[in-house]
């Protein structure tokens, strides 16, 4: 039995109460039976509705292999490997409750050094476990310590980057984390190749911030531009369908993000 994360009762609840259905990278071509339709990652804006405009940067993996190794940065590219001499092993990871109260711990104890962690979507997740749409992989070292975690969104043609998660840690020394940060380079490599190898056409690295504030994501900017690829808009929008959508919309926009993610904080 595939093994599920539990959003929270709230979530769950909410979900019951409001019949929401979640579409990725392309709308539906019949409006489905629902309260809400969630249209996450449109290569152009849904007409008639507010559109949030999220950039990111894609790859397209069609590339010959050469030609994707090109495109990354020399300084990244002298990364990965270095990262390939430490016998630094990536993978897909079958999803266990083990293997996910792992990355919950990681994910957490990331979250209290990085203000810009952001949500982690358990809801959304269990919803894409459900329908084969989610995938994780890991980087471990030559002792088998996981180093980092991605978690992506998938369809036929398009995988999109949905969590990343790091075993750097200011508490140790400079050795293992500049380990872990070859190590991270060498992961998302790795991982354009396997799903390649898949007949995937677009990495998408999730998106990447605009501005010129926030050094923190600045710095998390310009490491997804090292791989090479090229500037996308995509879209979210959020439709609804009947009387009970348009109210749950209006009180959705007073809840916390970890609350409408499902998270472990209890709320919808």
């Amino acid at each position: 039995m595939t093994f599920v994360p539990r959003a929270s009762f709230a979530w769950k609840t909410y979900r019951r109460l409001v019949r929401t259905h979640t579409h990725f990278f392309l709308p539906p071509d019949v409006l489905p039976k629902t309260d809400i339709l969630k249209l996450c990652n449109l290569p152009a804006p849904f007409p008639g509705v507010p559109n949030e405009s999220c950039p990111t940067i894609v790859i397209d993996l069609h590339m010959p292999e050469e030609d994707l190794w090109n495109g990354v940065e020399p300084k990244a590219r002298k990364m990965i490997r270095h990262a390939i001499r430490e016998n630094v092993q990536v993978g897909e990871l079958q999803l266990s409750e083990e293997a996910w109260n792992a990355f919950l711990a990681a994910y957490w104890k990331l979250r209290n050094r990085k203000r810009n962690a952001g949500a982690l979507g358990v809801g959304q997740i269990g919803e894409l476990v459900e329908t084969g749409r989610f995938t994780m992989t890991t980087s471990r070292d030559a002792s088998g310590n996981t180093l980092s975690w991605h978690t992506y969104i998938r369809s036929d043609d398009r995988v999109r980057l949905l969590n990343t998660v790091s075993s750097i840690d200011p508490a140790r020394d400079s050795h293992w984390n500049n380990m872990v940060g070859r190590a991270h380079r060498l992961h998302h490599w790795r991982d354009m190749l396997h799903f390649k190898s898949e007949g995937i056409r677009t990495y998408d690295l999730g998106g990447v911030y605009c501005g010129t504030d926030d050094e923190e994501q600045l710095n998390i900017a310009r490491f997804k531009k090292s791989f090479g690829g090229e500037p996308a808009k995509t879209f979210d929008a959020l439709l609804p369908l009947t009387v009970k959508g348009r109210i749950a919309l209006s009180l959705v926009a007073m809840i916390g993000a970890e609350a409408r993610a499902g998270g472990p904080d209890g709320a919808v």
